[in-house]
C-alpha cells in the first residue's frame, strides 16, 4: 500500500484512542519462562484423584493391572474447564465415551499397523475438528490420542478381554465425572457466577484503558468475556423465573452488556478521573460477585456512585447493577446477546473447503499418520510414544508455539526420565503406586499453566508409571533408552510437520478475511437503516461480534508464523484495530435511520473500496467518504479505517 493519497474530509468530532504497538509473538526463551497463572490446587487434586482412586480400588480388590487401566478413563476429568454444570455432565460424558471408544479401537486393532497408522490420523483430526468448531478450551485430541495409544501395548488376548478392559476405563472415567461434578453439592451455580464476575472485572479494566494505549486490546478482551459469560448463562439452562438468584446472575449480565454498549459510544467523553472512578466502582461490583450466594446480600454502593461526576446514563446503569445486587427488583432491557449458535449449526459452519478449523484438522491428522508410519516401521519398543509426543507437540497454536512445545516437551522429558527411572528403581508395588499417581498427576495440573516444559517433567513418570507398572521387569530399561528416543522423534515429527505444510497458512488468510469483515460492516450499517425484524439484526449481531473476535485471533496467527509474508502483514496491524473499533462502534448503534439512495449507494462503493484494499495490500481508491448526518462517529470511525490502510505491505 502507499502513502499518497490525502485522508478523506471529515468536519465532525472523530474519536481518537492511541494504537498500542502490535502484539509480538515470544522468542524461543518463553519456552522457559513462567507464566503469573495462580495455582489452581483444587483442579490439581481433583486430577490426581481421578486418576489413582482406580489404581487404590483395583489394588483393594486385588487386581493391580484393572486398576491400572481404570485409571485411564481418569484422564476424563483433565476435559473439565470453567463451564456450568448443566454442560459440564453432558460434555465430560461425551469425553468419557471418546476416551472410552478410542481405548477399545487400540485393544481391537492392537495388532494391525496399518490399521493403528489410519486410526491415529483419524482419531487427532475428528478431535481436533470438533474442539475447533465448537472453540472448547482444553487439551483437545491429547488424551484420546493417549488412550488409543496406551491400548494397543495392554495385552487382550480375547474379545471378552477387550469389552472388560472398556468397561474399565468407562468405570475409572464415570468416577472421575463424580468428582468433576461434586461442586455442584457445594455451589451449583459457581461457575456461572465466576463467568459473569470475570466479565465485569474485564469491563473494569476496558473503563480504565479509555484514552491509553491499551484501550484497543482491553475492548477485544472485554468482548471475549462477554461472550464467555453470555454463553455460560445459556450453557447453565437455568429457569430465572423458578430462580431468584438465577435472575440476579441473568440481570447482572444484560447490564455488563449495556454498560459495554454505554461506554463504546461514549467513550470520547470519558476523563482519565472519571473513567478510574467508575473502574473503581465496577471492580467492587466484580469482588462482590465473585463470592455471590443464594439470599447472600453485599456492600452497597449507591452512595459511592450518587458522588461521580459522570453522564446521567452511566450513572443509571451503575445504579441498576448495584439494585440488583442488593436483590431489589428490576425491569429487563434489550441488549446485545451475544450467543454462539447450536452445535449442530457450528460443526457445520466450520466445515467447508476455506475452513481454517477444517485445514487444520485435516493437517493434524496427516501428520499423525506420518508419525504412527514412522513409530510401526522401527523396531523401538512402545513405538506408539512417537505419535503420542507428536500429538502434544502439535497442539500448540501457532508455528511458533509448537515449535516451542517441542522444544519443551523434549527437555521435560528427558529430565522426567531421570525423575521415572529413580521411581521404578524403588519398585513401588500396591498403595504406593496409587499415591505416587496421585502426587505426580496433581502436581502436573498445578504447574503446567506456569510452564508447559515444567508439567511435562511430571507427564513422562505419570503416564509411564501406568502404562509400565504391569511389566516391572522391562520397565527401567524402557525408561532410559527407547523414551529419549520416541520423543525426539514424535518432537521433530510435529516440529518440521507443522513448519513445512502450516508455515503460512494464518499469513495467506489474513487479507481475506479482514476485507472480508469490512466488507460485513458495510452490510450491516446498510441492514441497520432499512431492517425492521429485530431477530434478523440480532442475528447478524452475533455473525459481526464473532468475525471481529476471529479476525485479532488470526492476527495472532500470524505474528506466530516463521515466514516473510508475516512479518509484512504486521502493517496491518492499524487496520485490524481499526476494523474492530468500527465494528464494536456498530454493535453499540440500536438507532436505525434510514439512508437516502444515494448514502446507501456511496457507503456500499466506500466499504467495497475499502474491503478490496484489504485484501489486496493497497491503498484505496477512495476521494471522500460519504456524510452520514445520522451516523457522525461511525463515520469518523470509517475515516479512521481508511487511514489505517495508508501503509505500505
Amino acid at each position: 500500500m502507499s502513502d499518497d493519497k490525502k485522508s478523506p474530509t471529515y468536519n465532525h468530532t472523530e474519536i481518537h484512542h492511541k494504537i498500542e504497538a502490535s502484539p509480538k509473538a515470544p522468542g524461543i526463551k518463553a519456552a522457559f519462562r513462567f507464566n503469573h497463572a495462580s495455582s489452581p490446587w483444587v483442579r490439581g487434586i481433583s486430577s490426581g484423584l481421578s486418576s489413582s482412586l482406580p489404581i487404590l480400588i483395583g489394588i483393594l480388590f486385588d487386581h493391580l493391572q484393572y486398576g491400572l487401566i481404570a485409571s485411564i478413563g481418569g484422564f476424563t476429568y483433565l476435559y473439565t474447564k470453567d463451564e456450568p454444570y448443566a454442560q459440564r455432565a453432558v460434555k465430560l460424558f461425551l469425553a468419557l465415551l471418546g476416551v472410552t471408544l478410542c481405548f477399545t479401537l487400540g485393544s481391537l486393532f492392537a495388532d494391525v499397523a496399518w490399521m493403528k497408522t489410519i486410526l491415529f490420523g483419524v482419531i487427532g483430526a475428528v478431535s481436533v475438528y470438533i474442539f475447533g468448531a465448537l472453540k472448547i478450551p482444553g487439551p483437545s485430541a491429547m488424551f484420546f490420542v493417549l488412550s488409543f495409544a496406551v491400548s494397543t501395548s495392554i495385552p487382550a488376548p480375547n474379545l471378552q478381554s477387550v469389552f472388560l478392559h472398556a468397561g474399565l476405563v468407562f468405570l475409572g472415567g464415570a468416577l472421575s465425572w463424580c468428582i468433576s461434578m461434586s461442586g455442584w453439592l457445594i455451589n451449583p451455580r459457581g461457575p456461572e457466577t465466576a463467568a459473569v464476575a470475570k466479565a465485569y472485572r474485564q469491563l473494569a479494566s476496558f473503563v480504565g484503558s479509555l484514552g491509553t494505549e491499551s484501550f484497543h486490546a482491553e475492548q477485544h478482551k472485554t468482548v471475549v468475556e462477554l461472550r464467555a459469560a453470555e454463553t455460560a448463562m445459556k450453557q447453565a439452562k437455568i429457569n430465572r423465573k423458578k430462580s431468584s438468584f438465577a435472575h440476579r446472575l441473568f440481570l447482572l449480565n444484560q447490564k455488563a452488556e449495556g454498560l459495554f454498549i454505554f461506554v463504546m459510544a461514549a467513550a470520547n467523553d470519558f476523563n482519565p478521573a472519571v473513567s478510574k472512578k467508575a473502574q473503581a466502582v465496577i471492580e467492587t461490583f466484580a469482588s462482590e460477585m465473585a463470592t455471590l450466594k443464594k439470599h447472600k446480600k453485599i456492600r452497597d454502593v449507591r452512595e459511592e456512585i450518587e458522588e461521580l461526576s459522570i453522564k446521567e446514563e452511566l450513572r443509571t446503569l451503575l445504579l441498576d447493577v448495584n439494585d440488583v445486587l442488593q436483590m431489589k427488583e428490576l425491569k429487563e432491557t434489550e441488549y446485545i446477546q451475544f450467543s454462539q449458535g447450536s452445535v449442530k449449526a457450528r460443526l457445520k459452519a466450520a466445515f467447508h473447503k476455506r475452513s481454517y478449523v477444517l485445514k487444520n484438522a485435516l493437517r493434524y491428522g496427516i501428520i499423525m499418520i506420518i508419525a504412527a508410519a514412522v513409530a510401526y516401521t522401527t523396531n523401538i519398543p512402545r513405538s506408539y510414544w512417537i505419535p503420542l509426543t507428536c500429538a502434544g507437540v502439535m497442539l500448540g497454536a501457532t508455528v511458533r508455539a509448537t515449535v516451542q512445545r517441542g522444544i519443551q516437551r523434549s527437555v521435560g522429558t528427558i529430565l522426567g526420565i531421570l525423575i521415572g527411572t529413580g521411581i521404578l528403581m524403588l519398585e513401588p508395588t500396591g498403595i504406593v503406586i496409587a499415591l505416587i499417581v496421585f502426587v505426580l498427576q496433581s502436581t502436573i495440573e498445578i504447574v503446567i499453566v506456569k510452564n508447559y516444559a515444567l508439567g511435562t517433567l511430571f507427564i513422562t513418570p505419570n503416564a509411564l508409571l501406568i502404562a509400565e507398572s504391569g511389566h516391572p521387569d522391562k520397565a527401567i530399561s524402557y525408561f532410559t533408552s527407547a523414551r529419549v528416543i520416541d520423543i525426539v522423534i514424535g518432537s521433530v515429527i510435529g516440529v518440521v510437520g507443522t513448519v513445512l505444510v502450516f508455515k503460512r497458512a494464518s499469513s495467506l488468510r489474513l487479507p481475506y478475511l479482514l476485507g472480508d469483515v469490512i466488507r460485513k460492516e458495510g452490510q450491516f450499517l446498510e441492514m441497520l437503516s432499512t431492517e425492521q425484524d429485530e431477530e434478523k439484526i440480532k442475528q447478524e449481531r452475533n455473525k459481526l461480534q464473532g468475525e471481529l473476535v476471529n479476525l485479532r485471533a488470526l492476527y495472532d496467527n500470524v505474528i506466530g508464523e516463521y515466514s516473510k509474508t508475516a512479518v509484512k502483514l504486521e502493517g496491518l496491524w492499524p487496520a485490524v484495530v481499526a476494523t474492530q473499533q468500527l465494528g464494536y462502534m456498530l454493535l453499540a448503534s440500536y438507532e436505525g435511520y434510514e439512508l437516502s439512495k444515494t448514502e446507501k449507494r456511496e457507503l456500499k462503493e466506500t466499504f467495497a473500496q475499502l474491503a478490496a484494499a484489504a485484501e489486496q495490500k493497497r491503498a484505496p481508491k477512495l476521494s471522500s467518504v460519504p456524510t452520514l448526518k445520522h451516523y457522525p462517529i461511525i463515520q469518523g470511525e470509517i475515516v479512521a479505517l481508511y487511514e489505517s490502510l495508508q501503509v505500505e505491505i
